[in-house]
């Protein structure tokens, strides 16, 4: 390719595939009309709004250092984080175990408990196998927690267990290698929901190591080795097709079958597992390793299989997809059958490619010896947590960016000053060019206004992405002359390309450096600028470039611009890919040290390197341990420059690959004088650096203050509300208000200046905490002064920027029967009144308009995200200007207070040009009756003409409530004038596209997504 062309960029992403009618159709039914949710959330998946991540960018590790902070998550993924989630013993007590009796005691209890296994714990007699009842976390402390000669079994209806950083081994019988005379499992369940086994190692079991069986249901298997076994791992044992399960990131070492065998599984996803030496020519007996048998669906990516037979089989009848995993020696069935399902249907997660799988199993799955710690008190973060939180604040620079030089004694950014958090453009350019020294927390994507702005940093500052969130679009940073001691980590700084490819007219960098000093630029994704990703210009000094993608861009990174030849920089573990020219290019640089980067360019992609490290001027460079893969030109020198290269390996390279003195004879420079380091051999290089570079999960983490809440007065306070008045105003940081199980009679108000809250019930079920009062708009106020109105009758008001409400009942309570006197029935539960409102496992209660979603004025926007929640009530229950969306939720149609059944979902008062209600992947039904309730009617409030309401429902299951013509008008203005359609509704309540009923089209769908509505704000968790 040219450097004046470039081929089309892709756009948007389609929209993403939805869930099927089936499972739709599978919902948990709907609440009755006047009854309590049900403990389990509806089973429909969460679709996050897209974070940036692609399907194969790598998911987290570890930075440099030899850490899993990143691949020891206290939260389950995959199926067992659908539905309500798995927390295991979390809000239970914690307790520790040496004996087995113990074990034995604790794990049967009906109480929830937190159970740390401490040492090896021998089960007798021989194949004990202890019984765990729900709401259990068994936990190994260490690596040396150890249950020898037996195993643990779930029975029917047992859930919310999590089985973590444990060692289970040698019920082995020899002689009998196919265990027909024993059943001996390292663990097995039977008809259980909610479970998840993480981090433990099995070996030498008779019978199976992991046996998931009969119907259950919202399971994760991650991070375990199965090692030395017939049979392994098996799923199935039911005529039923019901279970969800799945499986990453296991090691199968020298196991037979079942690896695993999944026989009628509904949905079996599984992703970056390596399976090796399966195989073994001299064995008559049948090996194999994934199995999709029955009915099962099956997804298979990104794994790894060596030395296997049969990687990957299927039924006739049952569906297999396979994508992107490599084989190695591998013999005899490799199929694929049918289309299966589309896991990101379900829950988003991240790949890491394919060819990490190896590396990354073999130093991450088992007992980790630094993790296996308990959650802490009820409500607060817990232990492992907190020192992943703590970790990330106390790393340092290393490379040029350490050195004591210029008045500076190494790169430690804003550590001596505040800590603050930034979701707006408007927080991050007060925090990062104030002349205080600040850790500014990047949560969210950030887009920059106008497009190709540079905010200017000063000094003293770290500026870090809140895990993988943190995007800034269509701009940069800018550190001027004399700006110095900063760092730049864990971010994805992305499109600020105006399409040209050689753009001469718009310089927008990423990160541009004029003459700054102590600067280190660390686990950022830096891709598709106008200009360069890192310029580092004008003598700007003493700089590390550390863990980065760098990728899809013309101008990568150049360092120069000066005739001075000052500049000392370090680039180590960068990946390069998909970057035409400065990979990097640096000119007059008075030392370069480029150690164990990855360059790599794919013969296959958009862009075609033109070279890659190039000396230029009187630069001194030394280039050791990288690896060149495919690249043209991989090391360019100027007759002036001094190159020396060692170490580094190239693969399938091509054109110039130079080294030597400059034309006076003199070398380059010895790193080693300035600063120790530690190269990885070159050979490793691409593996650790696709799988460890980019944005962590566990940096720019923040532990939040926790607040307890508890009526009994064991907590900080006895009120909801105390707790909140105890958040200082103008709070930068986040702050957690756990709320212990009880009936909490009370209202509720999060004022605007008391941003970055979460209110959160501790409790098992979203039922055991309750919010409840029983104000109407009718109700008089006390002090005489007249009535509530509607939005003052909120139980709950949450006015406040960036708040969470999670695991709560909130109720309005106010009993229209009783009270036909008042004029004024509308009854509020939960009213919003701020933007990025994030409400998640929720019950929220009333009759009349029970959920209001506005924004702080008319004139801004006000998001409300609201997942995995129930909604009940009769008329115009979700209703307001604000833009919304509800995902995976039910809303229940209730009756009237006099029986009768006749209402309104919602009334959308939406302004022209904006987005209004969204509810998608839903359930709209309930105990009233058939054709009996609209979807909604335009709210003009105020008899306002210049408002344009809108309501979509989409991919929802509605049911033989919903009036066959679903929508109408309200107070004189037509439904027909406004926006309100529908597409690909499905149950007795949906109906063909007709004049009454409009219908988006597929192209039209395609605009009307979750991150449509969310806009740049992707919410956390």
């Amino acid at each position: 390719m040219s450097s004046s062309s470039r081929p089309p960029r892709t756009g948007r992403a389609g929209a993403r595939a939805l869930l099927a009618g089936a499972l739709l159709a599978a919902l948990t039914p709907v609440l009755p009309a006047q009854a309590a949710a049900p403990a389990a959330a509806a089973p429909l998946a969460t679709i996050r709004a897209e974070t940036g991540a692609e399907a194969g960018s790598g998911a987290e590790t570890g930075t440099g250092a030899d850490t899993g902070a990143d691949r020891w998550s206290e939260t389950a993924h995959g199926f067992a984080s659908l539905a309500g989630g798995t927390t295991g013993g979390a809000g239970g007590e914690v307790v520790t175990v040496t004996d087995a009796v113990a074990l034995a005691r604790y794990a049967a209890a009906p109480e929830p408990y937190v159970i740390q296994v401490s040492g090896a714990l021998t089960l007798q007699p021989f194949g004990t196998e202890i019984t765990v009842a729900s709401d259990k976390t068994i936990l190994g402390l260490g690596d040396i927690a150890e249950l020898v000669h037996g195993g643990l079994h779930l029975n029917p209806g047992t859930h919310n267990v999590v089985i973590r950083n444990l060692t289970i081994r040698d019920t082995a019988v020899e002689g009998d290698w196919d265990c027909k005379n024993t059943d001996y499992d390292g663990i097995q369940m039977d008809s259980v929901h909610h479970v998840w086994i993480d981090h433990n190692r099995f070996s030498r079991i008779c019978d199976g190591q992991l046996d998931i069986r009969k119907d259950s249901e919202y399971v994760t298997v991650s991070y375990n080795r199965f090692e030395d076994n017939n049979k392994t791992f098996g799923i199935g044992w039911t005529p039923n097709v019901r279970t969800q399960i799945t499986v990453d990131h296991n090691l199968f070492a020298r196991t037979k079958q079942r690896n695993p065998s999944a026989d009628n599984a509904a949905y079996a996803h599984l992703y970056n597992n390596l399976l090796t030496a399966q195989n073994d020519p001299a064995d008559p007996v049948w090996t194999y390793g994934n199995w999709s048998r029955g009915r099962t669906r099956m997804v298979i990516e990104n794994s790894y299989y060596e030395d296997v037979q049969h990687p990957f089989q299927a039924d006739e009848t049952a569906e297999l997809v396979q994508r992107g995993s490599i084989l190695r020696n591998t013999s005899g069935r490799h199929d694929t059958r049918g289309d299966a399902f589309d896991p990101r249907a379900f829950y988003d997660y991240r790949l890491d490619p394919a060819s990490a799988v190896p590396a990354l199993v073999h130093r991450f799955a088992g007992p980790q010896k630094k993790t296996g710690k308990p959650l802490a008190r009820t409500g607060a973060p817990s232990a492992s947590a907190l020192a992943a939180a703590a970790d990330w604040t106390d790393d340092t620079a290393d490379g040029f960016a350490s050195v004591d030089a210029l008045g500076q004694n190494g790169t430690h950014g804003g550590r001596d000053g505040r800590t603050v958090l930034a979701t707006t453009l408007a927080d991050l350019e007060k925090y990062a060019t104030a002349a205080e020294p600040y850790t500014v927390v990047v949560q969210g994507t950030i887009t920059m206004v106008p497009k190709g702005r540079e905010i200017k940093v000063a000094s003293d500052k770290t500026i870090v992405g809140a895990g993988t969130t943190g995007h800034l679009v269509g701009g940069g940073f800018f550190l001027g002359t004399g700006v110095h001691n900063v760092i730049i980590r864990n971010l994805t700084i992305r499109d600020s390309s105006e399409g040209i490819w050689n753009d001469d007219e718009h310089d927008f960098d990423a990160i541009q450096m004029d003459g700054a000093h102590h600067v280190w630029i660390d686990h950022n994704t830096l891709r598709d600028q106008a200009d360069g990703l890192i310029d580092s210009r004008k003598d700007t000094t003493y700089v590390t470039i550390s863990w980065n993608r760098l990728s899809d861009n013309n101008k990568t990174l150049g360092i120069g611009w000066t005739p001075n030849t000052t500049a000392a920089l370090t680039l180590h573990h960068n990946w390069l890919y998909e970057t035409q020219q400065r990979n990097p290019s640096a000119d007059n640089a008075a030392r370069a040290h480029l150690y164990n980067n990855y360059l790599q360019d794919d013969p296959a992609g958009p862009v075609s390197v033109a070279y890659g490290n190039y000396a230029r001027g009187a630069t001194r460079m030394v280039l050791e341990n990288s690896y060149f893969k495919g690249v043209r030109n991989p090391v360019t020198k100027d007759p002036t420059a001094a190159l020396v290269q060692r170490g580094n390996v190239f693969d399938g390279t091509s054109g110039r690959n130079e080294s030597g003195p400059d034309s006076t004879g003199a070398g380059a420079f010895d790193p080693r004088s300035s600063y120790d380091y530690r190269l990885d051999p070159a050979t490793e290089v691409p593996a650790l650096v696709t799988a460890g570079a980019g944005p962590r999960a566990a940096i720019g983490v923040l532990a939040p203050t926790v607040i307890t809440v508890a009526r009994d007065g064991s907590g900080d306070h006895t009120t909801v509300q105390a707790a909140v008045d105890a958040v200082p105003a103008g709070n930068a940081l986040p702050v957690t208000v756990a709320v212990a199980p009880g009936d909490y009679r009370e209202t509720v108000r999060i004022p605007r200046t008391k941003r970055f809250v979460t209110v959160q019930g501790t409790g098992p079920s979203r039922r055991d905490t309750r919010i409840a009062y029983d104000n109407a708009a009718g109700t008089p106020k006390p002090d005489g002064t007249g009535t509530y109105g509607t939005s003052g009758s909120a139980t709950f008001a949450v006015e406040a920027d960036d708040t969470r409400l999670r695991n709560l009942s909130v109720v309005n309570s106010f009993d229209e029967a009783a009270h036909q006197d008042l004029s004024g029935h509308q009854a509020v539960a939960l009213r919003t009144a701020a933007d990025r409102i994030d409400l998640t496992g929720l019950i929220v209660e009333g009759d009349q308009d029970t959920l209001q979603t506005d924004s702080a004025s008319r004139d801004v926007v006000g998001r409300v995200r609201l997942t995995d929640s129930y909604v009940a009530g009769n008329v115009d229950f979700l209703f307001g200007r604000g833009t919304v969306v509800v995902d995976g939720s039910v809303l229940t149609l209730r009756k009237r207070w006099d029986g009768s059944s006749a209402g309104y979902v919602t009334a959308p008062s939406t302004a022209a040009g904006r987005k209004g209600i969204l509810i998608t992947r839903s359930v709209i039904d309930g105990d009233v009756a058939p054709g009996s309730f609209h979807l909604g009617r335009p709210w003009h409030a105020g008899g306002d003409a210049s408002l344009d309401p809108q309501t979509v429902v989409r991919d929802s299951r509605l049911g033989a409530a919903v009036r066959p013509a679903p929508w109408t008008d309200m107070g004189g203005f037509s439904w027909r004038d406004d926006r309100f359609a529908e597409y690909r509704d499905l149950g007795p309540g949906s109906g063909p596209a007709s004049a009454d009923r409009p219908q988006l089209t597929d192209a039209q769908a395609a605009d009307h997504e979750p991150a449509d509505w969310l806009g740049d704000w992707t919410p956390a968790g």
